[in-house]
């Protein structure tokens, strides 16, 4: 369980407040380019730091502690893979260890990318895959990190329509045997239709929720005239 507890962050003359418990599940976080969705995920991830306020992960505060320190794992629009390493080498990373491979960290990094469908490509760099396929190697990545928390910024965007819906999919297949927390930031209402259990809804400065996803969906809800 994720809690914002009166928490105020200022970037320039930008404020975004957040007061709400989060629950366990897949949760769609919504908004207008712009109104402070990427802010939100930050500041739990601790990539922004907050004004005021707290934010506890099972009631143990956490809005003090480094992004390293946190059980969070980030997928961003950019997957963030080193370009002149190979999928196990940037994989390697998370295993602790550095640009050799051990057998072992190879037989992990296989087992995970077997799960997310690209197996053999283990020995490509990034430049040689699809958007697609990277995406799923950023998913691979992150599952080895084992986090209870998985901030999704974005990073299926660039995709078409049927490709973005298979990895949302992938996601939610993946980690919900795994009991984990997913945030998924997106534009679209069909993302948080497919797979969300709850919806945030971030506009006027504020971070709204969480609702029940059909609930903040309807024609009458609170995205009504902000998407």
């Amino acid at each position: 369980m994720i809690r914002f507890d009166d928490v105020i962050i200022k970037i320039g003359d930008f404020q975004l407040n957040a007061n709400m418990t989060i629950p366990k599940g897949f949760i769609a976080v919504i908004g207008q380019s712009g109104a402070g969705k990427s802010t939100l995920l930050s500041s739990l991830s601790g990539h922004q730091d907050i004004d005021s306020g707290k934010i506890l992960i099972n009631d143990t505060r956490i809005d003090q502690l480094p992004p390293n320190q946190r059980p969070c794992s980030v997928i961003f629009q950019e997957f963030n893979l080193f370009p002149h390493l190979s999928i196990a080498q940037n994989l390697n990373l998370v295993c602790g260890n550095h640009f050799f491979v051990s057998e072992g960290a190879r037989k992990k990094i296989q087992e995970v990318l077997e799960k997310v469908g690209i197996g053999e490509l283990i020995d490509r760099l990034p430049s040689q895959m699809s958007g697609g396929q990277q995406s799923r190697a950023a998913l691979a990545r992150v599952l080895l990190q084992k986090n209870p928390i998985l901030l999704l910024d974005e990073p299926f965007s660039a995709l078409g329509p049927n490709q973005k819906s298979e990895l949302i999919e992938l996601v939610y297949s993946l980690t919900k045997d795994q009991g984990v927390t997913v945030l998924l930031i997106t534009h679209d209402p069909k993302d948080a239709e497919q797979v969300a259990d709850h919806c945030i809804v971030v506009k006027d400065k504020e971070a709204l929720g969480p609702f029940e996803t059909l609930e903040a969906l309807r024609e009458d809800g609170p995205l009504t005239g902000y998407l």
